[in-house]
């Protein structure tokens, strides 16, 4: 169009985050949609603005379209800025509980309440990461810049054991021993009633809850990812029961959902359970007496023992997490089967009984060349958050 400004109905520069709605101009007709962002967003390099596009942060008459797209006059294309990434993690003097060391990787007891690693919400430099930060300048970057050291994961209010890789080699080679279900994992979890045997298994499929996103649920159709969790029953406190749990797939919330599949939701789960908080007197099923104290108010879920190869020279590893403080009182009311506790776990399935991707690798001295192109999506190997 003879005489038209290019630049007249260009939008001022973007607040990250913000939601804009611009019209397109009969002059910027026939524009490929990502050359149109770009005049309307040259603060954006014209990569980041084609990952808004592949990220379905830009439509055209509400619909999500391609970035070739060739634009109509009077077209409506709305956008959504990402908000800018957060600042990297730093150190900072947060308790750490280090139960071993060495030149290749840490064992720690991660307590209830803290964040493993930044994301969501969660960049005030409140977590594990900005701890390790702190403790040690030899972390893996396998995970990213914003996951220094960090092979897998626990949620927030879960407690207890996790490894830490100080190189990538080392991370490689224990994220390959997840992957190939080496790694020997047992939760202690207390949970609501009495289960009529005292072992089992589920085996039940697990995907995001359709409801409501922030669950997962057990999914028979084609996005449940199949998962297997075994169990031994211990002891008791009044209608609650304690479990040891063997995860054999490492699902989100995989525990937490099984056990409440089965009857048995874990005590004090905001998301599956019946209650945020326990006193003595509710868990023995008693009137209480007066105001009582509260003696738990996170879920009851504890990595309580955790076994590997040491990613060097193969020798087996093998690691028992304490009760932590807020489980003893519970515990210590409890009637505790000291032989359940002790005895061995319940035998692995073999392999034809495994779900598929659950199946172990028989190589020793191969998982020592894997390389990150061999080994299973992270965020999967990392657990998800609780298996």
């Amino acid at each position: 169009m003879t005489g038209a400004n290019p630049l007249a109905d260009r939008t001022p520069p973007p607040a990250e985050g913000a939601f804009h709605t611009l019209e397109v101009a009969p002059h910027e007709a026939g524009e490929r949609l990502d050359v149109y962002l770009h005049h309307h967003f040259p603060a954006f390099s014209r990569s980041a603005l084609k990952r808004w596009i592949e990220d379905a942060r830009v439509e055209v008459g509400g619909r999500i379209v391609r970035a070739s797209r060739m634009l109509r006059a009077g077209e409506r294309v709305s956008v959504t800025v990402p908000p800018p990434p957060p600042p990297l993690p730093i150190p900072r003097d947060i308790p750490l509980d280090v139960i071993y060391e060495d030149s290749s990787l840490l064992v720690i007891l991660k307590p209830a309440g803290l964040v493993v690693h930044p994301g969501a919400g969660n960049h005030d430099g409140g977590t594990l990461v900005n701890a390790l930060l702190s403790h040690t300048e030899e972390l893996s970057t396998e995970a990213g810049d914003f996951r220094p050291g960090i092979v897998h994961r626990l949620d927030r209010e879960t407690s207890g054991l996790m490894v830490i890789a100080r190189d990538n080699d080392t991370h490689r080679r224990v994220a390959a021993q997840f992957k190939a279900r080496m790694v020997k994992k047992e939760y202690l979890a207390l949970a609501h009633d009495q289960p009529k045997t005292q072992e089992g298994r589920i085996d039940e499929p697990l995907g995001r809850s359709l409801v409501e996103r922030k669950k997962m649920a057990i999914r028979p159709d084609a996005a449940g990812k199949s998962s297997l969790t075994l169990w031994r029953t211990i002891g008791s406190i009044g209608r609650y029961t304690w479990f040891r749990c063997f995860p054999h797939t490492g699902r989100t919330h995989q525990i937490r959902v099984h056990l409440k599949s089965i009857g048995h939701p874990i005590a004090c789960d905001y998301l599956y359970g019946r209650e945020r908080e326990l006193t003595l007197s509710a868990a023995h099923g008693r009137k209480p007496q007066g105001k009582e104290p509260i003696v738990l108010a996170r879920h009851a879920l504890h990595a309580f023992r955790l076994a590997f190869r040491h990613p060097e020279d193969g020798r087996p590893l093998s690691f028992e997490a304490p009760l932590p403080d807020d489980f003893l009182e519970l515990w210590n009311g409890s009637t505790i089967d000291e032989e359940a506790l002790a005895s061995p776990p319940p035998p692995a399935p073999p392999p034809d009984e495994l779900p598929e991707d659950a199946r172990p690798l028989i190589y020793w001295e191969k998982q020592k060349e894997s390389s990150s192109d061999d080994l299973q999506d992270l965020d999967e190997l990392q657990e998800g958050e609780d298996p």
